[in-house]
C-alpha cells in the first residue's frame, strides 16, 4: 500500500491541483483494488484450497533476454495450444484461485462479447484478457520489478530504482522471499489449470537468474540474443505508448520524458551487461541456459523449436508440432504492423550506443554460438 501511496504523492508533486492528478489517481485507485482482492484472496486460498501447497514445479522454463528480443514470440510459438500452464492476462490481474471463482463470469461475459482487448496492436504489444501475457508481470504483485515503474509515473522521477531491478544483487531475506513468492504463484496456476509445464516470459529477470536458479534448481533458460540496435528503438517506442495510453504523455513536461527515455536506456546496459557478464566470467550453469540468436527465429524456426525441446524436455503434442511447422513456413513473410521510431527520437544516437555496448559490438559475445547477424521483426 505505501507503493501506491507514494503513487499518489508522486502525482500531486507532478500536476498540483488539476485534471491531470485526478486522472492518475483514480488510475491508481484501480490498482489499489486489485491490490486488495489479491492480498484477501491469497489468504483465502491457503483456507479453501489448501492442497495447492503440495504442488510440485517440475523443471519450470524462464524465458529471459532484453525486451523485444523475441522472448514474446518464444512464449507464444510454446503456449499455443494451450498446453501449458500459461498465464492469460486475467489470471496476472488474478493470481489467486479463490479470485478466479468469481472472475472467470465476468471473463466469459467479455469473451462471448469480444471485448477483451486491453492494449490494441498498434501499441506494438497486443494484450487481452483471454490471451497468454508475459508471467514477469507476476512480480506486480509484490513490487517487484521494473513494470512497477515502467508503467507508472515513478518513471519520470530522478530514482533508478535499482531494488526494482537488480534483483540478485539485494539482500538475500529480499530476493529469495520474492521469488518464493512466484513460486507459490506457479503452485496456484498449476492447481487450478491441472497443466504441469510452466514455460514463463520474465525479461526483466534477466536480473534475478542466480536467485531462479537458487529456487528452482531443476530450471531451465532460454536467453533471446538481439543486438541492441535492434531492440532498443522497438522496446523505447513500446514503452512510450504504454504511457500515453495509461496515462496520457501529454501530461508530462519534455525534461521528464527526456528523463524517463534516459533511465529506460540505462537499465538496458545494465540488463545486457549482466548477463554478460554472468556468462563470460563463467557465474552462472551454463548448462542449465540455452541462448537463442534472434536471427535463427525467422531463419530456422524449425531447428530453434528442436532445440528447445531437446534442452528443456518438454514433451510437445503433434498439435504444438504442427502449430509450429506452419509458423516456420509463413515466418519470412512477416511484417509488423505497429510503428518503430527511430533511436534519435528517444535522444540516443547510433554512436553513442556503439560506445555504451561495446562489450557486446567489440566481438561476437558469445563465439560458441553461431554467428549473430542483424535480423528482421518477427513480433
Amino acid at each position: 500500500m505505501r507503493f501506491y501511496l507514494n503513487g499518489i504523492a508522486v502525482c500531486w508533486k507532478m500536476f498540483g491541483a488539476s485534471r491531470d492528478f485526478l486522472h492518475c489517481t483514480m488510475v491508481i485507485l484501480i490498482f489499489i483494488i486489485l491490490s486488495v482482492i489479491k492480498t484477501v484472496t491469497l489468504f483465502l486460498d491457503r483456507i479453501f484450497f489448501p492442497r495447492f501447497r503440495d504442488v510440485k514445479v517440475k523443471q519450470p522454463v524462464f524465458i529471459i533476454g532484453h525486451p523485444r528480443s523475441g522472448t514474446t514470440f518464444m512464449h507464444k510459438l510454446f503456449t499455443q495450444t494451450d498446453e501449458m500452464a500459461a498465464y492469460y492476462s486475467w489470471h496476472l490481474l488474478f493470481p489467486a484461485i479463490t479470485a478466479r471463482i468469481f472472475v472467470r463470469p465476468i471473463v466469459d461475459f467479455f469473451r462471448r462479447r469480444q471485448m477483451t482487448t486491453i492494449f490494441p496492436e498498434s501499441t506494438g504489444h497486443h494484450v487481452a484478457i483471454d490471451k497468454v501475457e508475459e508471467e514477469e508481470l507476476l512480480f506486480i504483485h509484490n513490487i517487484d520489478t521494473q513494470f512497477a515503474v515502467i508503467l507508472s509515473p515513478l518513471g519520470f522521477l530522478e530514482d533508478t530504482f535499482d531494488k526494482l531491478r537488480l534483483h540478485d544483487l539485494m539482500p538475500d531475506t529480499h530476493r529469495i522471499r520474492s521469488a518464493r513468492f512466484l513460486k507459490s504463484l506457479f503452485q496456484r496456476h498449476i492447481y487450478y489449470t491441472g497443466k504441469k509445464q510452466i514455460f514463463a516470459q520474465t525479461h526483466f529477470s534477466t536480473h534475478r537468474i542466480k536467485t531462479l536458479m537458487e529456487v528452482f534448481p531443476d530450471a531451465r533458460f532460454i536467453y533471446m540474443h538481439r543486438m541492441p540496435e535492434d531492440t532498443l528503438p522497438s522496446y523505447l517506442s513500446l514503452s512510450h505508448n504504454m504511457i500515453d495510453l495509461l496515462w496520457g504523455s501529454h501530461r508530462f513536461t519534455p525534461e521528464q520524458i527526456n528523463r524517463f527515455n534516459e533511465y529506460r536506456y540505462q537499465g538496458s546496459i545494465d540488463l545486457y551487461q549482466y548477463f554478460y557478464d554472468l556468462w563470460q566470467n563463467n557465474e552462472i550453469d551454463k548448462s542449465r541456459v540455452l541462448i537463442v540468436p534472434y536471427d535463427q527465429l525467422k531463419e530456422d524456426l524449425m531447428g530453434v523449436f528442436d532445440s528447445v525441446v531437446k534442452f528443456t524436455g518438454i514433451e510437445p503434442s503433434d498439435a504444438l508440432c504442427s502449430a509450429v511447422k506452419r509458423q516456420a513456413e509463413k515466418q519470412k513473410k512477416y511484417q509488423r504492423v505497429h510503428e518503430v521510431r527511430p533511436l534519435e527520437d528517444f535522444g540516443i544516437d547510433s554512436r553513442r550506443l556503439k560506445k555504451d555496448f561495446a562489450f557486446l559490438y567489440a566481438e561476437d559475445p558469445y563465439p560458441a554460438l553461431s554467428p549473430m547477424r542483424k535480423g528482421s521483426s518477427v513480433g
